[in-house]
């Protein structure tokens, strides 16, 4: 379950279930290879390999660029280079040293965690999987759901379980992990939904994938609660998300499609008997958004940090100041500060990668189409890179490249006894 606002010891932000388990997972599979060496599975034990091989690569990776990092941070203080952290850029944490802030190591625990996700994913992922992904949406819905009737009903937030707690801020007050957002954009004072995320634009990002998987499993009764948990959230990001894949849609089935068709044959009933209702949300959504103190603040944020970075010294640009030390309203500007322009290519790569190598089917066209909503959400409003369901599904669609790859040498190597081989 996607939980991000509940933990296990408030005192500590990064116990989360998912991050936890996902830690977990290392031990677990430790286990499952001794197992398989007693039963010499030899297909098996490849796999528990490649995938401490995969972590231990991109641990490898990660700590290689966070040294060449600070390395530069070192040089560049040492030479009287004054990087001006506090009055320039959005810290993860505003206490610290500027080499080697504690930040540094907690968000690197917090990515390496997440790429365990990615990884075991990619290794062990099959289709009974599929049951429990939409158990625990099921009940995360639920959750939210009942908040917002909750809201409706009482005027208050019903919000029972989140705990989370950041670090204090200037005033040594805490920042809640956890915030309750309302909004009159359907003509009703209504909770945004949210859910166990702590707020919707972190719940769109979470849910939009799901969302677009079980369209492409075809699961009505679950995607269609879905899309109305996303336009609840009346989060700008649900609605790119929305918009992007029905553009995706359009453009790879064309409008003999039938989720187009009623699409449009929805949205036509309701504009001709409802215009002026539709009007006013849409200048709610779209206009008042763009203009509104959450919209300002994101882009000034993009820009400032933006202007920071064209200001650090060539290696920091080339490989930032270290992951985890600052973190703007989108990732794009984060990373290129935490990680310089080599991460940032790094880190797209490895994200896009699926996108442009997976084959066509009704499957994957999901899987890519998540990955490109997820990857643009990231890059422009959300920068919460250590969400389980980005990784899970990243993992997903790397498990069905090398089932493509293992169906493609096994067509070559006897094209007769597999030519009807199918993938999920």
């Amino acid at each position: 379950m996607p939980i991000n606002s509940w933990v296990l010891m408030p005192s500590n932000p990064g116990t989360t279930p998912g991050l936890l388990l996902s830690l977990l997972s290392i031990a677990f599979v430790l286990l499952f290879a001794i197992s398989l060496k007693l039963k010499n599975n030899i297909e098996l034990k490849k796999r528990t390999n490649d995938f401490y091989r995969d972590i231990i690569i991109f641990i490898y990776i990660l700590t290689l660029f966070n040294g060449l990092a600070q390395l530069t941070v070192l040089f560049n203080m040492n030479s009287g280079y004054d990087y001006d952290f506090a009055r320039n850029v959005i810290l993860v944490n505003e206490n610290g040293h500027v080499f080697l802030r504690s930040s540094l190591f907690t968000q690197s625990i917090y990515l390496i965690a997440a790429s365990f996700v990615c990884f075991y994913a990619k290794y062990f992922y099959k289709k009974e999987w599929n049951k429990y992904i939409f158990i625990g949406t099921t009940v995360f819905l639920i959750y939210g759901f009942y908040e917002w009737i909750y809201y409706l009903i009482f005027g208050t937030s019903g919000d029972f379980l989140s705990n989370r707690v950041f670090a204090l801020d200037f005033n040594g007050d805490p920042r809640l992990g956890s915030m309750s957002q309302r909004t009159d954009a359907f003509g009703l004072d209504t909770l945004r939904m949210k859910s166990l995320t702590g707020e919707p634009s972190a719940f769109a990002l979470t849910v939009l994938p799901l969302w677009i998987f079980a369209i492409h499993l075809r699961k009505p009764l679950l995607h269609i609660p879905m899309l109305l948990a996303l336009v609840l959230s009346t989060s700008s990001t649900a609605f790119l998300g929305i918009l992007l894949y029905f553009i995706y849609r359009v453009l790879r089935y064309h409008l003999r499609d039938r989720y187009c068709k009623i699409l449009i044959y929805i949205s036509t009933f309701i504009i001709i008997f409802n215009y002026k209702k539709v009007a006013s949300i849409l200048e709610f959504l779209i206009i008042n958004k763009v203009d509104s103190h959450s919209g300002t603040q994101r882009s000034s944020s993009m820009f400032t940090h933006l202007e920071y970075f064209s200001h650090m010294p060539f290696f920091n640009k080339l490989f930032g100041v270290g992951f985890g030390y600052v973190r703007s309203t989108d990732f794009f500007s984060t990373l290129l500060v935490n990680s310089g322009i080599l991460g940032f290519i790094f880190f797209s790569i490895f994200f896009l990668y699926p996108i442009f190598k997976l084959k066509r089917n009704y499957f994957n066209d999901g899987l890519k189409i998540s990955l490109l909503i997820i990857y643009v959400s990231l890059m422009i409003s959300v920068p919460e890179f250590s969400y389980l369901t980005t990784w899970l599904f990243l993992g997903i669609s790397y498990n069905q490249l090398a089932r493509e790859k293992k169906t493609t040498i096994l067509n070559n190597l006897n094209p007769a006894k597999f030519q009807s081989s199918k993938l999920i």
